[in-house]
């Protein structure tokens, strides 16, 4: 339930923003014990203060009157984004007098790291495209589901919203679009060399046996449900059917070799099975216990206990319960035991010789810190050694610290945060109850994501779980596998920045099939996922799909876009593409420093090129003085002559190169975006038909460019080469 909140939230309303961050490591919780709020009976359910929020970051304290002891998640939205995520701390009881009250939890959400400050400018940009209101809140999302929504910067236009987050008004783009000059830019330079290893979730449920055929009928596999899927509004991708692997089954040696032979060769180093145990019953074994009788898939593995329920529903609640998980101490101590075998093998995966061990869900489990001292010592008496115990961060269960686990492993779409999409964007019928969000808008809610405690990336290729749910499921929309490299390199980066000396990225996952989150080619996509994986891991160039894609270059590192734009091969288009993003934000261009590299080598003033300047600001002088505080407006018409055959598929720079007596100084040049064919010129000039002359007029900015005169130039490219044709005006820029 969506509540909007008022800033103060609870006797808060003189508790406005200080002018420094709370630190929370300096200010004791102590500090913010309460003796009012030990009255939990009355009042709103949510108490506390925003203290402080601004480009450093934002702190204050946040308890849930109905669960005090519980910590409380909270994220950072502008519109749909979600720029950062955060939790409160715990809140412990303590005495003043003689009287128990409950501390104050604080928060602090941190907005100047360099992936934090991305997310935040690439929402900013987005959000000023409408630029008369600029929503900025927090979200406070209680352990029940319910959240509540308290706006900040309500009074701030959005210039000063863009001052007040840190941002000036005349740079904060180029933290989305960077300039790019002649200087030689290598790739993405990584901060280790750490070796990644990409690990892939892996459902058993692909073969029949004796619960599923009582529960869901005779046969009944995961093939079942994706075989009567649906489509459920006009551009809903469905229905989907395996390709290359068929409707396969797991127990089939020749199977499990070829989804073997497949990872391999697309750069997948292992798989995680789910494993199914119940009180010592298990699940969906015959995978796992074939891997280890034939050897196949002969490639490494972890396992995943999926210690949930077994519901109807297929969501772990208890309602329409087919087999429940009775956790106990006495019985889960026996699953280490149970799990020798598999642990003991010698293509079980390790970090830092570590045995890998993931829980689902481990707050179910009854004394957790107990239970895995008793694992940790049973893993040493049997000769497994050392484990890692990791929790897949699901239903917010995020801190391992908050689990006794070791590390975290995210877990899309648990760990994204996205836009959800009005049924009505879709055309979805009345008859559709599900959900629909954001793939996109999901990815780029973990771009750069870093935590304080130890954790590995994870990505998932799609989401739709309709196959199982029909019309209540929930779909992304606009997945594809462009974005899904873009999450991917990203996640890499992230992993190789971790506490771990060897670090791995999961992907959810191998053969999800009824949820859609699947690498196995199919009937839509084929092998296109896969081929992310073995690009990514192989270390190469960034596909030519996201070179021509604004959208998805917008997620990149300024590093990684200034190499995929110097390395890609149509480097021109990526260059206007960029531009034009920029303008379709901004209104109005910004001169580049430098000049594009199709400069280089090329054709100056060839035979029969012309460029006149019909009037710049209005003036038709062939010098004219501007102010640099406000926008210069030039037109005018050019021809390449014999640089290349004349097309219409041209793109052209108007580049300004700086004159003074020592020789050339600092220029800049920006995308000429009215570009149109001059057939009263082409008339008026008798020209031939091979001829051709082009109009362009443009609006940019100069703010930046220092003092001085600039020669007007256009750089043309188009049909593999490029002509630079000079003319005779120039602007002296003047303050």
């Amino acid at each position: 339930m969506n509540k909007m909140v008022e800033r103060s939230v609870r006797d808060t309303k003189d508790m406005l923003p200080v002018a420094s961050p709370v630190q929370q490591d300096d200010h004791p919780q102590s500090l913010f014990l309460d003796p009012d709020i030990s009255d939990l009976q009355s009042g709103s359910r949510l108490r506390g203060a925003i203290l402080e929020y601004s480009g450093r970051g934002i702190s204050g304290w946040i308890v849930d009157a109905q669960s005090p002891a519980a910590t409380v998640s909270i994220a950072l939205f502008i519109a749909s984004h979600c720029v950062e995520e955060g939790r409160t701390g715990r809140s412990m009881p303590a005495r003043i007098g003689p009287r128990s009250v409950i501390g104050r939890p604080g928060f602090r959400i941190d907005l100047s790291t360099p992936g934090v400050r991305r997310r935040l400018a690439r929402a900013l940009r987005n959000t000023l495209v409408e630029p008369k209101h600029v929503q900025i809140y927090l979200r406070i999302s209680l352990n029940d589901g319910e959240y509540y929504e308290i706006p900040l910067f309500e009074n701030f236009t959005p210039s000063e919203v863009v001052v007040a987050l840190g941002f000036s008004l005349e740079d904060y783009d180029d933290l989305l679009f960077p300039s790019v000059d002649n200087r030689s830019v290598a790739g993405p330079a990584d901060a280790s060399t750490k070796e990644v290893r990409y690990i892939c979730f892996y459902l058993p449920q692909f073969h029949s046996f004796e619960e599923n055929d009582r529960w869901w009928g005779p046969g009944f596999t995961e093939w079942t449900n994706v075989a009567r899927m649906r489509a459920q509004f006009p551009s809903h991708e469905s229905p989907w059917l395996p390709a290359d692997l068929g409707f396969y089954d797991v127990r089939l040696p020749e199977t499990r070799r070829q989804q073997g032979d497949l990872a391999r060769k697309y750069g997948i180093d292992g798989f995680c099975y789910y494993v199914y145990w119940f009180q010592g019953r298990r699940l969906l074994e015959k995978p796992l216990q074939l891997l280890l009788e034939d050897g196949e898939p002969n490639l490494p593995f972890c396992i995943c206990w999926a210690n949930e329920n077994w519901s109807r529903r297929w969501d772990g609640s208890d309602a329409e319960l087919l087999l429940g998980q009775n956790h106990s101490l006495d019985d889960d101590v026996r699953f280490i035991d149970d799990m020798a075998d598999l642990l003991l093998d010698e293509r079980y995966i390790t970090v830092d010789g570590r045995k890998v061990i993931v829980i689902y869900r481990p707050s179910l489990l009854p004394d957790k810190q107990r239970l895995f001292e008793i694992w940790r010592e049973r893993a040493r008496e049997l000769g497994i050694g050392e484990i890692l115990i990791c929790n897949a961060m699901t239903f917010g269960e995020f801190d391992p610290r908050d689990v006794n686990c070791d590390a975290a492993i995210e877990f899309p779409p648990h760990t994204v945060s996205t836009r959800e999409v009005p049924p009505t964007e879709v055309d979805a019928p009345a008859t559709f109850a599900g959900k629909v969000y954001d793939y996109v808008d999901a990815m780029r809610s973990s771009i750069g994501k870093t935590y304080d405690f130890p954790f590995f990336p994870a990505v998932m290729p799609r989401w739709d779980n309709t196959p199982r749910k029909g019309p209540r499921g929930h779909v992304f929309t606009r997945s594809s596998p462009e974005a899904f490299e873009v999450w991917l390199r990203d996640a890499t980066l992230r992993a190789k920045g971790n506490s771990f000396s060897e670090s791995l990225v999961f992907i959810n996952s191998w053969n999800e099939w009824a949820e859609g989150a699947h690498l196995e080619p199919d009937s839509r996509h084929g092998r296109a996922f896969l081929e992310v994986v073995r690009r990514v891991a192989s270390a190469e160039p960034i596909s030519a799909q996201i070179r021509n894609s604004p959208d998805l270059l917008d997620c990149l590192s300024r590093q990684e876009l200034e190499w995929a734009v110097k390395e890609a091969s149509t480097h021109v288009e990526v260059l206007a593409s960029l531009h034009r993003s920029g303008l379709t934000h901004s209104g109005v261009q910004r001169l580049r420093s430098g000049t594009p590299v199709e400069a280089d080598g090329a054709s100056d003033n060839p035979a029969g090129s012309l460029l006149v300047i019909e009037n710049i600001n209005s003036q038709t002088g062939e010098r004219v003085i501007v102010d640099p505080r406000f926008e210069i407006l030039v037109r005018g018409w050019i021809c390449a002559g014999n640089a290349f055959e004349a097309s219409r598929q041209r793109t052209g720079f108007l580049v300004l190169s700086g004159l003074a007596a020592e020789g050339a100084i600092n220029g800049g040049y920006c995308l000429i975006v009215d570009w149109h064919e001059r057939v009263d010129v082409k008339e008026y000039m008798k020209a031939e038909s091979k001829d051709c002359y082009f109009g362009f007029q443009l609006s940019f900015s100069i703010r930046d460019l220092p003092d001085g005169e600039y020669q007007l130039a256009v750089l043309e490219v188009g049909d593999g080469a490029s002509a630079l044709v000079r003319s005779r005006h120039s602007i002296i820029v003047r303050r």
